[in-house]
Parts: structure tokens; C-alpha cells; sequence
């Protein structure tokens, strides 16, 4: 990916509504993959006691303390980012550069590449293809890494916008693989709403494996911006240095703090993805078509013209997400929100498909 391609996201584009016509407040959005019940009701009650004419703690000491007593690891082994998409660029620049090369396993979120583009690297991709169920042959990644001897891999699990988890054991072998030869990154922004979660904390005893993960999506705050990282402290020292300052603010910084308190919120946001997943999955199914299984709080499902279909939703005010950036043009990616806002979702995409 050249680094002058802007990334495609997720998300209502308010430019492209005023566009269309239509008023952001009639649209559900089933395009960005975050908690359905929204933040923690504490969060609210945190934000408003923010003094905003203060510095934001530059280090974010206490929510930084707060993740790691939580995973059990020292606070020198956590960063705390401005949404994990800054880790991704951060550590791209830091263990990357001109002629550095990357493995990705693909499809893919579109800012692995973008970052690696940006510092000057290059990225091979292990593709998954759509005749296996997008899962990746694993030898074929092994052999990636042992040829391209890269500085940075990585891979989603659950991964986006496939659903697909790769198993432990398989997880394990890239570990092993990328030991002496660079870092492995195992994006986890799905992890909190996967039905069998990685378990990545052995992983941990290594000092080459970097785990990212996603507040924003935990917790529904993706209008502050919140992610942070697990690594080794040499990595997290390395990689802080090219943090900008006051990074995430005061606001992100109260939210992530609240919300971590408030321990039955994902519990209950993982009961309604499951229901939400089954109703949706069974409904596609009996419009005729095939969903992919999915370990994540997302569906993606063949549609035939992934972007014709998701304009036609638009217009019907419903929004999801045309895979088509992600060399998947055929398929479309439905978060899942409460099941009576998939009901909707589910009739609207019955009058698409009948040609309505």
C-alpha cells in the first residue's frame, strides 16, 4: 500500500451524509465494530469531573497502573495510546523504516500496512483465502517469516473483517518463529467478545511478542480515543520515545479509568453480542446468504456487490461496512448492536436483496 492512500475506516463520515442528504441522527451504524451497550454509565460522571484546564498526566500513571495490575504484569511492560491505531504507527516507526520489511497476515485492518508505507518499509502479506473460510495455512506464514526476516508481523485475533481466530497452537509457531528475527503483534481489539479468546498471556514470557488492545471498542469511547499495549519494557521504552506528548487526554484518560471499575459492563455486552450474533446469522442465512462464522462482535457476509449494497443500506438509514479495501468487494462487515437494531438492519437488507 503506497503511504499516500488514505486508509479506509469505519464509521459515519459526516461529509458524506451531508452529501447524501441524510441526517446522521436517522442512521443506525452497524460500520464501526464497538460495544453495543455503549460506555460504562460511570464513564459520564468521570468526564464531567475532568478538569480540561489542566495537563493531562503525560504518562498516564493511574490508568497505566490499572491495566497492569489487571493482567499482572509491571506497569513498565504497558503503554497507553491514543486509540491502538497510534500503537501501530508508533511501533512501525519504531522497529521499522526504509528497507525494513513487514509480514502481514491479510486481509487485514488497513493501518498495518499504512504504517509500515509511512515509516518507508515494506509489507508482504500471507493472504487468507475465501475457498478455505479465510484461514491461514500457517506453513505459508512460517515460510514468509523465515525468508523476509521481518521486523515486525502482524495478525489479528479475532481477526478484522474475517471473524477468524487463529488457534493457539498455530500462534504458538509464529511466536517461536519470529524469536531472534522481530516482533510478533497480535492485535486483540475483538478479544473482549470472542466466543474462545487467545490465550495470550503465556505469550507475555517472551520478549519479542507485543499484545494490542482496544478500549475503545471495549468500552464503546471511540470518540476519545483509547488503546494500549502489552510488552516487553525494552519495547514499550523504545516504542514511548516516539510518543508525542499529552498523547491522550485527560478525558480518554478519566473514561478508561471509570470504565475498568465497572466489571460487569463487558459481561453483560458479550450476552448481548451472542444474541445479537445468533439472530443475525440465522437471519442472513434464510435471506440466502452465507455469513462467515465469526469469533469477533462482527458478521461478514458475501452480498455480491459489497458496495452497492452498503449505499442502498445507506439510503434506508442503515450503515455497515463494504469490505472492499480489504480485496473482499463482494462482502459487507455488520457490527452487532442490540438485536432490536439488527431487526431493523435485517428488514431494511431483505428489501436490497428482494431489489427494493
Amino acid at each position: 500500500m503506497s503511504h499516500m492512500t488514505e486508509t479506509v475506516h469505519g464509521g459515519l463520515d459526516p461529509s458524506e451524509l451531508a452529501e447524501l442528504g441524510i441526517d446522521p441522527a436517522g442512521v443506525l451504524d452497524f460500520s464501526a465494530n464497538i460495544n453495543p451497550l455503549g460506555p460504562p454509565p460511570g464513564v459520564r460522571q468521570a468526564l464531567e469531573s475532568v478538569d480540561v484546564a489542566a495537563y493531562p498526566d503525560r504518562r498516564c500513571g493511574a490508568l497505566t497502573g490499572a491495566l497492569a495490575h489487571g493482567i499482572g504484569v509491571g506497569p513498565e511492560r504497558v503503554l497507553v495510546g491514543n486509540g491502538s491505531t497510534e500503537l501501530i504507527h508508533l511501533l512501525a516507526r519504531a522497529y521499522g523504516g526504509r528497507g525494513v520489511r513487514a509480514v502481514v497476515f491479510a486481509p487485514a485492518f488497513g493501518e498495518y500496512a499504512a504504517a509500515i508505507g509511512i515509516a518507508g518499509g515494506g509489507v508482504v502479506q500471507v493472504e487468507a483465502y475465501e475457498a478455505d473460510g479465510f484461514c491461514w495455512d500457517v506453513h505459508r506464514g512460517l515460510e514468509a517469516i523465515a525468508r523476509e526476516q521481518p521486523a515486525l508481523v502482524f495478525i489479528g485475533v479475532p481477526n478484522n473483517p474475517t471473524g477468524v481466530s487463529m488457534g493457539q497452537a498455530d500462534v504458538q509457531k509464529l511466536a517461536e518463529a519470529t524469536r531472534g528475527v522481530g516482533l510478533l503483534v497480535l492485535d486483540e481489539a475483538y478479544r473482549a467478545f470472542a466466543e474462545s479468546p487467545l490465550d495470550s498471556r503465556p505469550l507475555l514470557a517472551t520478549d519479542h511478542v507485543v499484545l494490542l488492545r482496544s478500549m475503545t471498542k471495549d468500552y464503546a469511547l471511540p470518540g476519545l480515543r483509547l488503546g494500549y499495549m502489552v510488552a516487553a519494557a525494552d519495547v514499550v521504552e523504545r516504542t514511548r520515545r516516539l510518543q508525542p506528548p499529552w498523547s491522550v487526554n485527560g478525558m480518554a484518560q478519566a473514561a478508561g479509568l471509570a470504565a475498568l471499575q465497572d466489571e460487569g459492563h463487558l459481561a453483560k455486552a458479550r450476552e448481548e453480542v451472542r444474541r445479537g450474533k445468533t439472530y443475525l446469522m440465522g437471519e442472513l442465512e434464510a435471506l440466502g446468504l452465507t455469513p462467515l462464522p465469526s469469533d469477533a462482535n462482527f458478521v461478514t457476509v458475501k452480498v455480491g456487490d459489497g458496495s452497492e449494497v452498503r449505499t442502498r443500506l445507506l439510503a434506508k438509514g442503515m450503515a455497515v461496512r463494504d469490505c472492499a479495501s480489504f480485496g473482499m468487494p463482494a462482502y459487507v462487515r455488520i457490527a452487532v448492536r442490540r438485536e432490536s437494531d439488527c431487526r431493523g438492519l435485517i428488514a431494511a437488507l431483505a428489501q436490497v436483496v428482494a431489489g427494493g
